[in-house]
């Protein structure tokens, strides 16, 4: 049983410290940066599809491209802490993650008015903040992990980051929306 047992596993705070503060200030950057990336087809495209799609329940696309970039994500962090001993690495793609955070909600509250307000208070900051913490706790335990499954400790948390976002979608936002 001592496989998944993570109890002597002591965090390092200035790691935590340090990604909560790179994560804050991608946020910010991308928030400022939003008005020059709207002039940009695809960004503005993509948050129209990603609104549609969550006010008609349509989860496969929306599955697909957080499941991808979960992964992508997810292995880069992995690989980095468990190839390496430079985790300081990986705040530079949380950087990157997070800027494209901030700018895809921007978008989704400014371009799509009340239906993207909703859809960005009731599933995307909420599954994007579940994968923040997933890429933190990736960083901070994946030497922990049995060699065996090590390596597939990402997908599994890409799998049920993607099933957090259909839960959000399905229930969530449908209580949300029977009741407004």
């Amino acid at each position: 049983m001592r496989n998944l047992s993570f109890f002597g596993k002591k965090c390092d705070k200035r790691y935590i410290l340090a990604f909560i503060i790179v994560l804050l200030c991608s946020v910010v950057c991308g928030i400022v940066l939003y008005k020059p990336v709207t002039t940009n087809v695809y960004f503005v495209s993509f948050a129209s599809d990603y609104v549609y799609n969550v006010f008609n329940f349509d989860c496969t696309p929306l599955f697909f491209s957080h499941f991808l970039a979960d992964v992508l994500y997810f292995y880069i962090f992995f690989l980095i802490c468990y190839l390496t001993k430079f985790k300081y690495v990986t705040l530079v793609f949380l950087y990157i993650k997070g800027l494209f955070f901030g700018i895809y909600a921007v978008i989704l509250i400014c371009v799509n008015s009340v239906g993207g307000i909703l859809v960005a208070i009731f599933v995307f900051v909420p599954a994007s903040l579940i994968s923040f913490a997933f890429c933190c706790i990736i960083t901070e335990i994946c030497k922990s992990f049995d060699r065996r499954f090590a390596f597939f400790v990402p997908l599994a948390l890409a799998l049920i980051d993607g099933i957090i976002l259909m839960l959000l979608q399905n229930v969530v936002f449908r209580v949300v929306i029977l009741i407004v």
